[in-house]
Formats: C-alpha cells, sequence, structure tokens
C-alpha cells in the first residue's frame, strides 16, 4: 500500500514538475522593423485547449499601426516555429534562460535572417489593452475631471447627473472595442472641456495625425485670408491667380472658382493616388482633367485643398503651415504641431497630413462653436465662421451635406434630432459641434482597418443626454 501511495505521489509530484518546467511562451514578442528603428513588430502567442495561438502587430514609435496574421504556431519542448503569410517567411527559434528567443525566419529564395525576439508584456498597454487592466476580472472604468492647464481651456469641477450617464455608458463602450480602436475621446460642453480619455498607451501631450480634419482647419485659413481682404472674392477663377497655366483659361477650366474648390465642386478629376505620388502636387492638380461641369456636383477630392494651400501662398505670400502659426494656432495657443509630411516645394499637404493633439481640436470646435471667438479673441469673422459651415452642396449621403470643407450631418438620438458641423478624418479622427447643445467632441483612433466612422452610431446612442 505504501509503495502504491509512494508511486502515485511521485508520478504527481513529477508530473507537476515537468508541467512547471516547460517552456510558457505565451506573451508578446518584440522583434525589430529590417529597415526603419522607429518602426517594430510583436508576435502575440496564447495558449488554447493545449494548441497556441498567434496574431501579429506592427507599432511605431510605440502605437499600433498595423495587424498581420501568424499561422502554424507550434512548440516542442524549448522550440517554437510560426508562419506568416504575408511574408511567406517561417520563423523557427529556441527559448533561452533570459526570456528570449534566438532564431530567425527562413524565407523562400532568401537567405536566413537572423532575428531574436524579446519578451515584452507591457506592449499589452498599446496593442491589447485600452485601459491598463481593463481585461482582468472586476475591471471597472472611472472617470477623472481634466486637468486644468495654463492653455485656454476651462476644465469642469463637477458632471451633471446626465453629463455623466453619457460618459458612463459611452467610455466602457469605447474600452471594450465596441466603436473599433479609439485612441482618444474628448467632450466639451458650455465651454469646459468635461471629459478627456486616451486609450492604447496614448496620452495628452502625444500628436495624433488628423488626417482630413486638415482639410476643414484649411476652410478656417482661407477665412482668415478673406477677413483680411489678401482673397477678396470667393468667384475668382483660377486662371487669374495661376496665369502660367494657360490650359486654366480654355474650356471648362475657366469657370473653376475658389468657391468650387471650398465645396468640392470643381470638377476635377480625382486622382488622389497619382497626386500624392507625383513631384509636384500643385501641378499635377491644377493639370488635371474636368470629370463634371463646375458647381453642379459634389466630388470629394484631396486635389482641391492642395490647390487651396497654393491659393494661400499666393494671396498671402506665405505658405500655409507658416501663415496658420501666425494667425491660427498661436492666437489658439496651439504649440506643438507637425505638418512636416508631404512638404514638397515647401507646401504642406492640406489635404491631411497634419498632427495635433486632442486638446488642440477641442480648440478648433469651440473656435467654430464660439463664432470665431476664443478666449474673448475674435480670430475669425463670425461671417466666415456662418458662411463656411453651411450647406453649400448635397452630397450622394443621406443626411451629409457639404460646406466650405465641413460637413453637415443629422444625428437622430432619442426623440430628437440634432445637426452637427463635422471635421471628418479617415481613421476616426473627428470633430463634431453641436450648436444646439453647445457641445464640441473629439475623437482620435486608428480604424484604418475597422468601421472608421462606428463611433457616431456611440454619440447617437447617448447624446441626447447631453441636451439637460
Amino acid at each position: 500500500m505504501n509503495k502504491i501511495f509512494t508511486c502515485i505521489f511521485l508520478f504527481f509530484f513529477l508530473g507537476c514538475w515537468q508541467i512547471s518546467k516547460m517552456p510558457d511562451f505565451a506573451g508578446f514578442w518584440e522583434g525589430p522593423h529590417p529597415e526603419e528603428s522607429n518602426k517594430k513588430f510583436y508576435i502575440l502567442i496564447n495558449y488554447q485547449n493545449d494548441s497556441l495561438f498567434a496574431k501579429g502587430f506592427w507599432t511605431e514609435n510605440h502605437f499600433y499601426l498595423s495587424e498581420f496574421a501568424v499561422e502554424k504556431t507550434k512548440s516542442k519542448n524549448d522550440s517554437i516555429q510560426f508562419f506568416v503569410p504575408g511574408w511567406n517567411c517561417t520563423y523557427r527559434g529556441k527559448l533561452l534562460e533570459n526570456n528570449n528567443i534566438e532564431g530567425g525566419f527562413y524565407c523562400e529564395g532568401e537567405p536566413f535572417d537572423k532575428v531574436i525576439l524579446k519578451k515584452d508584456n507591457t506592449a499589452a498597454q498599446f496593442l491589447s489593452d485600452a485601459k491598463p487592466g481593463f481585461q482582468k476580472p472586476g475591471f471597472q472604468y472611472k472617470y477623472n475631471p481634466p486637468a486644468l492647464l495654463n492653455e485656454g481651456i476651462e476644465t469642469a469641477l463637477t458632471l451633471s447627473k446626465t453629463d455623466s450617464l453619457f460618459i458612463y455608458s459611452l467610455v466602457p463602450e469605447i474600452i471594450n472595442g465596441v466603436y473599433g480602436k479609439l485612441n482618444s475621446f474628448l467632450l466639451y460642453k458650455n465651454n469646459r472641456l468635461i471629459c478627456e480619455e486616451y486609450f492604447y498607451g496614448y496620452a495628452a501631450n502625444n500628436l495624433h495625425p488628423i488626417e482630413s480634419v486638415t482639410k476643414s482647419i484649411t476652410s478656417l485659413l482661407v477665412g482668415i485670408a478673406h477677413d483680411k481682404n489678401l482673397i477678396t472674392e470667393l468667384d475668382e477663377p483660377l486662371f487669374k491667380i495661376f496665369p502660367e497655366f494657360v490650359h486654366l483659361k480654355s474650356g471648362d477650366y475657366q469657370k473653376i472658382t475658389i468657391h468650387h474648390l471650398l465645396s468640392m465642386t470643381s470638377g476635377f478629376e480625382p486622382q488622389n493616388d497619382e497626386l500624392f505620388a507625383s513631384e509636384n502636387r500643385i501641378e499635377f492638380a491644377l493639370k488635371r482633367p474636368i470629370k463634371t461641369k463646375p458647381g453642379t456636383t459634389f466630388i470629394y477630392d484631396g486635389g482641391n485643398t492642395e490647390i487651396l494651400g497654393a491659393i494661400l501662398q499666393r494671396k498671402t505670400g506665405m505658405l500655409a503651415d507658416e501663415f496658420a502659426k501666425k494667425y491660427l494656432f498661436s492666437p489658439l495657443k496651439i504649440e506643438n504641431f507637425d505638418w512636416e509630411t508631404n512638404k514638397q516645394n515647401g507646401f504642406p499637404s492640406m489635404a491631411g497630413a497634419l498632427n495635433l493633439l486632442p486638446r488642440d481640436m477641442i480648440k478648433i470646435g469651440g473656435l467654430v462653436l464660439n463664432k470665431g471667438v476664443f478666449n474673448k479673441n475674435q480670430i475669425i469673422s463670425k461671417q466666415w465662421i456662418d458662411e463656411s459651415t453651411s450647406v453649400k452642396i448635397k452630397t450622394h449621403i443621406p443626411d451629409d451635406d457639404y460646406a466650405y470643407q465641413w460637413w453637415n450631418i443629422k444625428i437622430n438620438s432619442g426623440n430628437a434630432e440634432y445637426s452637427a458641423i463635422w471635421a471628418n478624418g479617415w481613421g476616426s479622427q473627428f470633430i463634431y459641434i453641436f450648436p444646439e447643445l453647445n457641445v464640441v467632441i473629439v475623437t482620435t483612433g486608428h480604424n484604418y482597418e475597422n468601421d472608421s466612422w462606428a463611433i457616431t452610431s456611440g454619440i447617437a446612442k447617448y447624446l441626447y443626454l447631453l441636451s439637460d
């Protein structure tokens, strides 16, 4: 009997000991980009029913960039291998005592590529966890009031019951990924910032690409130039501004005006891929063929906005980013921005290359909400705000109309319909301005692979709560 008991004890003890000594590959494993030091890839490995599953992530500057597929993951003793179909490569490696995997990629027709993977589970905070620890049992979202900074934005000290209900209804859904991968959510009501949340490792001091929200800021710059009588007539034809382009004096080209560029009714044929691959964006944009008669049809086209940037330079003698810094950003106390992307012959891209802080996006929204006033200073005329944000053309999208580089949308919430002036950037870069509610909502995100506009439906679910 004692021998039997001893055998059973040794069996379980040794068995447990062997299991405890089995290598644990679960977690995030970091690898380098072959050319760019600011980019890294991560392989996330999970155990499911004694099997291994994995997926890959690219990051840039320590933030999520994209996902990629990982297949055929398996391990034996201290060795592991997996296949990346997008690269047509198999990784084979061996776990070392220092929590590294030493190995490399075997790719068809290429020499062996040695790559050491380093375990780094802190990557979860910017790849899989919207908030630290949110996947742990018992996690609950807790509201924290926005900090009061010396930047011209007032913050709220208390929340109303309905504002609190709005925040506690929507933010947990954002954290749970209901609306894809949002990086920030800010709520500004009655000229006070009442909610400021960041996700996936982002923080208030991290610049974020705002994509086509840049177009709406271009509209503000044109407005400032118009207020200063540097741009006098919106009906001025392009051939007068760019006389060196002789073709603009012929056919339908001669009918195109600044107004048409602002309202996306120029009639130019959109060729965005070719435009941004060209060696001279302005020349390419002006020489494109005409698709529809100017002034008749809405066609969303970044080339229109690029031409507006060139007009700003011609009329003001300053490149758009310099003009913005002096007459828009400095008065708004916007000090941290990046418009270096896609500069060409000095011209920053106006269609979608600006990077801002989400708080500064709130300032842009608040400026429009308050008819061009910021901190009691009239930065842009009320006349331009009214003119540039009112409907100019119906679009092909129901309840989405277009103004001067701003959208006008209708959102149904509760039993009411609310009008919004909307700056819309791909990937969930949005500024929603609700004049009726005295509210601005800002989001930034990385929804390039998901539904970019999903958060609009979330806002619609609870927006009526802000009417109190």
